[in-house]
């Protein structure tokens, strides 16, 4: 028995000291990306959307394919005094197409009175004319489905690079806060080895009680800056693992590998205007827009027109004596009066257009001043990462020389301290301009349609 607990206790170490070995999980910007665009429900709802857009389109399709159904009454009695067995079968077809034809066969057949199937059989084939085969209302609407389905892949499209942008926003927020934390535990420790030195100069009559007073408010308000960039940094890290779907309690750690020469943006902004106009999804989205309208102008205007359909038939049937019917012709609709509303209801769909028509031209002028200031923005910031870089690499130097002079006995613990901090701010300064950045190419990139 005592060997069986020492064994349990033994596995139970074992398993603890692996979990605890397995460590952090390390991710990079594009790890978190990718992992954000797996689990975000924003983005899994925007690819529903887009199922639900192609399945709408695929019912619209149907409407161009041969349709047919069959009804059948085996057992029925018709009669009034007697009742007489008279079974009864239906057929119905139909074909449209997107040229305006629509072919239509129904047969029937039924016991008749000598005790025979008797049936009827009808084919009609109408061909629209007038309005163009084009603007009838089944075609119409399979053009604004497809016109649906494309703007709900271009909203998935942008949630997507929303996501994206999102992911990068706070990916830097918390390489930035972890290096805040940095500053500020240097600044708690430099607070109490300043308390320190003020207590022995107290002892030695080279200080007063206020001084060390000053010093310790000076600790306490360290320890309230540590504690609250700390806090800053938990809720960060709470938010920025709900957006990837990572558990609470799971254990990260971020690293940012690439260098300045794999971040900087190469495009001409005269280039940058010209695909934005081209690729935006804004903007072809409101082209769609305007598409869209101008098919709910044509149906408008198709429900008041004239229209002139060619029509042939045949028509068999073999109750009574067998006769043969052939028919062809012109069908004419043409609306008389109806209070006006038809030219209304044109004159709104017109209105409609005009508007969407002018958002496209004012979204184009937005978004190409968008473009403009993404532009100067990158390129301002481009040199100051340059001299930030060159900055915080002449803070490191002088920490290594501090160190060093410290270690001959020619500076103070204290003023090593100040030389960390100098670097660590230096650091902070450093990646706020590598985040802004990132987050000034991601919104270019966005703006012009290509992907983050």
């Amino acid at each position: 028995m005592g060997k069986k607990v020492a064994f349990g206790i033994f596995l139970s170490f074992v398993l603890t000291a692996m979990s605890f070995a397995k460590g952090p999980t390390i991710l990079s910007l594009q790890d978190s990306i990718q992992r954000a665009l797996r689990y975000n429900l924003n983005v899994q709802i925007a690819k529903t959307e887009v199922e639900e857009a192609k399945l709408e389109l695929k019912k619209q399709e149907a409407t161009f394919k041969p349709q047919a159904s069959i009804s059948a009454a085996p057992l029925q009695w018709k009669g009034k005094y007697n009742l007489q067995y008279n079974p009864q079968v239906d057929f119905n077809a139909s074909f449209s197409n997107q040229w305006g034809t629509n072919v239509t066969l129904s047969a029937s057949q039924e016991k008749g009175e000598n005790e025979r199937m008797e049936g009827s059989t009808s084919l009609t084939v109408i061909q629209k004319i007038l309005p163009a085969p084009k603007l009838a209302p089944f075609y119409l609407s399979l053009k604004k489905s497809f016109l649906s389905l494309k703007k709900e892949e271009l909203s998935s499209e942008e949630e997507i690079e929303n996501v994206k942008l999102l992911v990068i926003t706070s990916f830097y927020k918390i390489l930035e806060e972890e290096k805040k934390c940095e500053l500020k535990k240097l600044s708690l420790e430099k607070a109490k080895e300043n308390l320190t030195i003020v207590k022995d100069k107290l002892k030695k009559g080279m200080a007063n009680k206020i001084d060390v007073m000053d010093a310790e408010i000076g600790l306490v308000k360290a320890e309230e800056e540590f504690y609250q960039v700390k806090n800053n940094l938990s809720q960060s890290m709470i938010e920025f693992k709900e957006l990837l779907g990572i558990k609470p309690d799971k254990e990260i750690v971020l690293r940012d590998k690439t260098s300045l020469k794999d971040r900087i943006l190469k495009i001409k902004l005269e280039d940058a205007v010209n695909q934005a106009l081209e690729n935006n999804r804004q903007i072809n989205q409101q082209k769609f827009a305007v598409e869209m309208r101008q098919l709910d102008l044509l149906t408008t205007k198709g429900k008041v027109s004239p229209s002139l359909n060619f029509l042939a038939g045949y028509n068999y049937n073999t109750q009574g004596l067998n006769k043969e019917e052939y028919r062809v012709g012109m069908l004419v609709e043409i609306p008389l009066l109806d209070g006006e509303k038809g030219k209304t209801e044109i004159q709104i769909a017109e209105q409609e257009l005009k508007k969407e028509k002018l958002n496209l031209e004012k979204l184009k002028q937005d978004i190409c001043g968008k473009i403009r200031d993404n532009f100067y923005e990158l390129k301002r910031l481009e040199k100051r990462i340059l001299f930030l870089k060159l900055s915080r690499e002449k803070q490191k130097e002088a920490l290594d020389l501090t160190k060093r002079m410290f270690s001959q006995g020619a500076l103070t613990l204290q003023e090593v301290r100040e030389r960390e901090i100098s670097l660590i701010q230096a650091e902070i300064d450093y990646i706020e301009a590598l985040a802004e950045y990132e987050l000034a190419k991601a919104r270019l990139l966005k703006n012009i349609g290509k992907g983050i």
